[in-house]
Formats: C-alpha cells, sequence, structure tokens
C-alpha cells in the first residue's frame, strides 16, 4: 500500500519533488504504523525517511495519548474550598468585629469549632465577601 501510494504521489506531473497534500500525509503515515520502523528508510523512495518516522512517531504518541487517558472525565476539579457555614462564620465574625485580623479570626473558628483553618483562607473568604472600605 506504501509503495501504491507513492506511486500515486509520484505520477502526478511535477518538475520539482511532489507537493503533498494532507490525505497523502496521512495516508503515508498511516501506512507506516503496519511497517516496522527498521524498513522505513527502504521504504521511502518519495519522502524523506525523516519525514516517515516522524508521522509514524506522532500516530504512535497518540495512539497512546488516547490510550492512557482518563476514561471518566469530572465535571469538577481542584480543591472545593471553604463550606458555607464556614463563610458564614467567618464573615459574621468580621462584620460585629471589624478589628479582627485574619489570623485571629482562624484561631477563633478552630478554637470554637476545632476547625483547622488558613488565615489565608480567612483573608480571601472576607476579602470576597466584604465590600472593601
Amino acid at each position: 500500500m506504501l509503495l501504491k501510494q507513492q506511486l500515486l504521489v509520484s505520477n502526478r506531473s511535477r518538475q520539482r519533488a511532489p507537493n503533498l497534500s494532507t490525505l497523502d500525509r496521512f495516508v503515508l503515515g498511516l501506512i507506516t504504523l503496519f511497517v516496522s520502523p527498521r524498513r522505513i528508510p527502504t521504504l521511502s523512495a518519495i519522502v524523506k525517511s525523516a519525514t516517515l518516522r516522524k508521522f509514524h512517531k506522532a500516530l504512535v504518541d497518540r495512539k497512546y495519548r488516547i490510550l492512557s487517558r482518563p476514561r471518566v472525565v469530572h465535571a469538577s476539579r481542584g480543591p472545593k474550598g471553604p463550606s458555607s457555614e464556614l463563610i458564614a462564620a467567618i464573615v459574621e465574625l468580621k462584620r460585629r468585629n471589624p478589628k479582627f485580623g485574619c489570623v485571629y479570626i482562624a484561631q477563633q473558628i478552630a478554637h470554637t469549632f476545632g476547625l483547622d483553618i488558613d488565615k489565608d483562607v480567612v483573608r480571601r473568604v472576607a476579602r470576597e465577601a466584604l465590600p472593601a472600605r
């Protein structure tokens, strides 16, 4: 099949090397999947052997990338963030005591509710929930 495709390409009337269409490139690359990589240089009469090797490598890489990707796509990835109750507690503490800092609010929540919370989470929640002054 590879030789037949090469003959079709070479029989086009041109004075110089033939231009390969997208279909030609695809067919030549697809056929190289069935050829041993050692035989590619001997079969490449028209197309450079390096080109066929690149086609072969790209198709093999794509094949294994498709085979190794996860089957199930999760709708939401990444960290979930604090719960709505925790956000409400942070906002309420900050509203009642505007002079409390993020570190102190995090300590109060950890002491009261037993939740380990980072001061940066408190800072982000307070910045998003409360208007800037």
